[in-house]
């Protein structure tokens, strides 16, 4: 029984059409009726064409029409990644140890920032730009340590930020400045 529920599990997971699989279940149920029956013969001739029934030869992945080898992922309308790769957003594929990242891959030790492949602790600026630690993001700019950001623009140390400017007049309380 625990045969046959394989047999009809392959079957269901293999890429094949919905009247190619009834077919080869059918044949299964089929053939364990018929060995339930004592006709075993009968019962190992049809589970024969049962499990030769995969669409291509050695157990291999039917992917857009054509056979590929065992192991291998269908990934999308022309991708196919051997068996050890994952797929990645259907146009590539990464080794199991690393990470998809845009058209690339990065190793685990790295992060992804909108496609490129950043260090470990650094951030993602506005998802184009890896800053270092220490650094912060502002727009899609890294400031140097000890700046302030003001707006999009990174003022230098002992600059202020007046109303999104860098200005080196010191800040007022009515003026609403921050110190760099």
């Amino acid at each position: 029984m625990g045969v046959l529920i394989d047999d009809i599990s392959r079957v269901i997971a293999s890429p094949v059409s919905r009247r190619e699989a009834f077919k080869m279940v059918t044949g299964a149920v089929g053939g364990a009726v018929l060995a339930s029956l004592g006709l075993g013969r009968a019962a190992r001739a049809q589970g024969a064409q049962t499990a030769n029934a995969s669409p291509c030869p050695h157990n291999g992945v039917l992917c857009n029409g054509k056979c590929y080898p065992a192991g291998s992922k269908c990934c999308g309308s022309s991708l196919v990644c051997n068996g050890d790769q994952i797929c990645c957003s259907n146009t590539h594929c990464c080794d199991d140890a690393l990470n998809c990242c845009g058209t690339g891959c990065c190793p685990t030790s790295r992060r992804c920032c909108h496609g490129t492949c950043c260090a470990a602790f650094s951030t993602c600026c506005n998802n184009t730009t890896c800053c270092t630690p220490g650094r912060k993001c502002c727009g899609s700019t890294c400031c140097p340590p000890f700046s302030v950001c003001c707006g999009t623009t990174c003022c230098p140390v002992g600059y202020f930020c007046c109303n999104k400017m860098c200005k080196r007049e010191r800040p007022t309380p009515s003026t609403g400045c921050t110190q760099a």
